[in-house]
């Protein structure tokens, strides 16, 4: 058999003979293919690469021919593609529809890769988005990165000069000063007072009852107005309270209704500077540098209270009595009023999309941001332009219930209700005792004086600034709280309080209880009148077991913080959230302890009135703050996490849902 090909005349058989053609001829082409374009030799060909992706349906095969003994002289045609349609690609914003590709999802026919023209790059929401450089700290902390990183706004109270904001912070110290010497100012005349009012001890323990109360609930009331107004007019409007109140107390010595109503206005303004402190120190200092101004708010709160009756007592020894300590006490606002109102400006500023990332395009990378304001010079200018910027009123935002829902959610949490339940004996039971000293050793057989009463607080004073220092400033204390430690703390507190509150009533009891004559009928001889029973109690033993109950309080306060630090860090969606959460979880346990020391302070008195009324209630205190101080650790060490866990439960961060902005400066991508 022969074969030819179909490029020539010739036939060729295996004989060598010569013979008749046959041909065979090419395959048709396929009905699906269309007329292969011309193709201009000066052109070389081009490759369109669709933004969009590729077709799914796969191209038809090449047709194919039988070799012939020559290659064709047309030039080979490229392989004919058939362009896909164009999908509109949607606009970018903060939720985009999908996530930025990942390694399996480029991969991924349905993925969708952006190019620049002219670029090979690809590109995916993090690298469009316009990125602000990461800022940090200057000097010694020149290595650490601002947390919360600042905007480039000059009013943005983290930006501000170091000058104005210790000035704002040492106003409002002022101010927690002088609130902590009025909440105490009655504890060593409270007998003169009964007497001067002719009412009961029970009443004039309620001029610090009723206002410990009151200032709870306003605390409670400023944490939710800040949410819409700021803090700044809050604290206008407490100061004006604590002015009035102050004032009128010092001309209010013959009517007990009067003065009752001057101590309702001075609680009132007290809870702004019982709440919002925290919060204030969150907006105007970094991080790093939160510690030590939460350290020294905390040493002023305690050391002022309870070293104000050391200096009280001795200024209500002269004929004006108690109103000489208002008198002192009023001539601090000559300062206090134009520190608060000229040193205190608004401090909350909404920073949630002022760090966000935005879209942006190929330029943005080189987009310079706000160049921040020069520095200025002390000068008639800058004074004046500082004063005009003090707007009572310069912070306001829409009401969102969601928003403001999470400072009563943050009052209820497991977390904060644990952290009252530990401490509230201890701290009930200090107000409580000191509240009566003078119910104790103003009358005979002691008749101490006021200045004398007032020494007792001596060692209650020392030990608890102790207490509250040294953790505040101890690292480990902050950065690294272990449950061990927790463990640890609630024991050694529990302890120390258990020791004082016993110790103080065995001792009394044991001292003032005169030993029962031979003669069962005889009738024992009323305490009062019996003189050589008062060198019997030892007044400095007094005054340190006070002490220890005062430091017992401080240490179980003391570990509040880094507990409610915990719990919001792991329930917390972003930066905000924790801090924000944080000063409410704080104010929490605040309102709520000054709450049950308002109550315990008016209930006290009746409870000890008798020396075996003294015993009862200092061995069922004692024995009740252990047991609770047991149970309370025992839970926080099973389920510490748990508790956490119902903590985002509880404040409705658990799905997230309410408080996930798209906006957050935190969430980078």
């Amino acid at each position: 058999m022969e074969l030819s090909r179909t490029g020539g005349g010739e036939t060729v058989s295996k004989g060598g003979k010569t013979g008749p053609t046959m041909v065979i001829p090419p395959e048709p082409p396929a009905k699906e293919l269309p007329k292969p374009p011309v193709v201009l030799r000066t052109m070389p060909p081009v490759t369109i690469a669709s933004p969009s992706e590729p077709p799914n349906r796969p191209l038809p095969p090449r047709p194919t021919t039988r070799p012939g003994p020559k290659s064709s002289d047309n030039p080979r045609l490229p392989p004919p593609t058939r362009r896909p349609p164009l999908r509109p690609q949607g606009p970018l914003s903060m939720n985009p529809p999908t996530r930025p590709g990942t390694a399996a999802t480029q991969s991924s026919p349905t993925s969708t890769v952006l190019r620049f023209p002219g670029s090979t790059k690809r590109l995916s929401w993090t690298s469009i988005a316009s990125r602000r450089p990461t800022k940090f700290a200057q000097g010694k902390y020149g290595r650490v990165e601002l947390v919360p990183q600042p905007t480039d706004d000059p009013d943005d109270p983290l930006n501000w000069p170091v000058w104005r904001k210790e000035l704002n912070f040492y106003s409002l110290m002022m101010m927690v000063a002088m609130t902590g010497v009025a909440k105490t100012i009655f504890m060593t005349v409270n007998a003169q007072l009964a007497e001067t009012y002719d009412v009961s001890y029970t009443a004039v323990a309620a001029l610090t009852g009723v206002p410990l109360i009151f200032s709870a609930l306003t605390g409670f009331v400023c944490l939710l107005a800040s949410r819409m107004c700021g803090k700044r007019p809050l604290y206008l409007a407490s100061l004006l309270l604590v002015f009035i109140g102050t004032v009128w107390s010092t001309n209010v010595r013959g009517s007990y209704a009067q003065c009752m109503a001057a101590r309702v206005f001075q609680g009132l303004g007290w809870g702004a500077f019982d709440t919002l402190i925290l919060g204030s120190i969150q907006d105007t200092y970094f991080e790093h540098e939160r510690s030590f101004r939460v350290a020294i708010h905390s040493i002023i709160a305690v050391a002022t209270t309870w070293g104000g009756p050391l200096l009280g007592g001795v200024a209500s020894q002269g004929t004006t009595g108690v109103s000489l300590q208002f008198t002192i006490l009023s001539a601090f606002f000559v300062v206090a009023v134009p520190a608060v109102a000229l040193g205190v400006p608004e401090t909350a500023f909404d920073r949630t999309f002022a760090l966000a990332q935005t879209p942006g395009t190929g330029a943005s990378q080189f987009k310079a941001g706000f160049l921040p304001a020069p520095r200025r010079l002390l000068s008639l200018e800058t004074v004046t332009d500082y004063i005009v910027k003090l707007k009572p009123y310069a912070y306001s935002r829409p009401m969102d219930f969601t928003l403001i829902l999470q400072a009563p959610r943050a009052f209820i949490t497991p977390t904060t209700a644990l952290l009252v339940i530990v401490s509230l004996l201890p701290y009930a039971s200090l107000w409580g005792l000191t509240a009566s000293l003078s119910l104790f050793f103003e009358p005979l057989p002691f008749v101490l004086s006021s200045g004398k009463i007032g020494a007792l607080f001596t060692a209650p004073f020392l030990l608890s600034a102790a207490a509250v220092a040294l953790p505040a400033f101890a690292p480990r204390w902050q950065a690294n709280f272990t449950a061990k430690m927790h463990m640890g703390a609630i024991a050694t507190g529990a302890a120390l309080a258990f020791i004082g509150v016993l110790t103080f009533g065995l001792h009394l009891d044991a001292a003032m209880t005169p030993p029962l004559p031979d003669d069962s009928t005889a009738i024992p001889p009323t305490i009062f009148a019996l003189e050589y029973l008062a060198p019997r109690v030892n007044l400095p033993a007094v005054s340190f077991v006070l002490g220890l109950l005062a430091a017992g309080a401080s240490i179980l306060d003391a570990t509040a913080a880094p507990v409610i630090k915990h719990s919001t860090s792991f329930t917390g969606s972003n930066l905000i959230v924790v801090t924000r959460n944080t000063a409410d979880m704080t104010a929490g346990v605040s309102c709520w302890r000054a709450m049950v020391a308002g109550i315990f302070v008016m209930a006290t008195p009746n409870a000890v009135w008798w020396w075996d009324g003294l015993r009862a209630f200092s061995i069922g205190t004692s024995i009740a703050l252990v047991v609770v101080a047991a149970v309370v650790a025992t839970v926080w060490w099973l389920w510490g996490e748990g508790i956490r866990r119902w903590d985002g439960r509880v404040m409705g961060l658990v799905n997230l849902e309410g408080l996930k902005r798209g906006g957050s400066f935190f969430d980078l991508d």
